[in-house]
């Protein structure tokens, strides 16, 4: 519940002041005013470095949130500890009633619990730091809840802490930057729908070498 979501929220803002990397985050002014609507949402953004998960912690605010994320994080240093403590979801992509369990969890989450939900919908890091290939996972979930999905577009968390890395090699400030966009809401939309018009709000926020080389890589595999 909420102590478990403090100490991980906790932990994120204490590594990102240590290692001097807390994001500028712009147009936090969509969020103040999504967040008096009392709704909950899928929030999304492209992933390229260990610091996007504090970064999008950082965005999201102190709000009741839940992390979908693949098992393998489990065993990432601290990364690891914080994900577990905080009672946040994890799925095994081997695993077809694991993809199911963690489905009807974020559903009811988002339906029920009215608790917010964060994930990666390129389901890895890029290694180039250009967007990839989204997976279809948030959508369905946030398609079947009925709620609205909001895109971050994360610039630069790579240059601060590349892959590889276990702590990040320079400050953020004047670097990275979480950029949140607006809304874009799942009623009346097909899923396939609501990918797309997600995936062009977040590139609308990233920088050409984060933009992906060919424009056909828009659907998920």
């Amino acid at each position: 519940g909420g102590y478990q979501f403090f100490l991980s929220h906790v932990w994120g803002v204490a590594l990102m002041r240590l290692t001097r990397s807390y994001p500028e985050i712009e147009n936090l002014d969509i969020l103040e005013k999504f967040y008096a609507e009392g709704k909950p949402a899928m929030f999304v953004a492209n992933h390229c470095s260990w610091m996007d998960i504090p970064f999008l912690g950082a965005a999201v605010g102190w709000r009741n949130y839940k992390l979908v994320s693949k098992k393998e994080l489990g065993i990432v240093p601290v990364l690891g500890t914080s994900i577990k403590v905080g009672g946040h979801i994890m799925v095994d992509r081997t695993d077809r009633k694991s993809q199911i369990r963690t489905l009807k969890q974020g559903i009811n989450y988002l339906k029920k619990d009215g608790i917010h939900l964060c994930t990666f919908p390129e389901g890895t890091r890029s290694r180039t730091g250009r967007l990839m290939a989204f997976k279809n996972g948030a959508f369905k979930m946030a398609h079947k809840a009925g709620a609205p999905v909001i895109p971050l577009s994360i610039v630069n968390s790579h240059k601060v802490m590349p892959i590889g890395w276990m702590f990040a090699m320079k400050p953020s400030h004047g670097t990275a930057k979480v950029v949140v966009q607006e809304p874009v809401e799942s009623v009346g939309r097909t899923e396939e729908e609501l990918a797309e018009a997600v995936r062009t709000s977040m590139l609308s926020g990233l920088p050409d070498d984060q933009r992906p080389v060919d424009k056909s890589d828009k659907k998920a595999e």
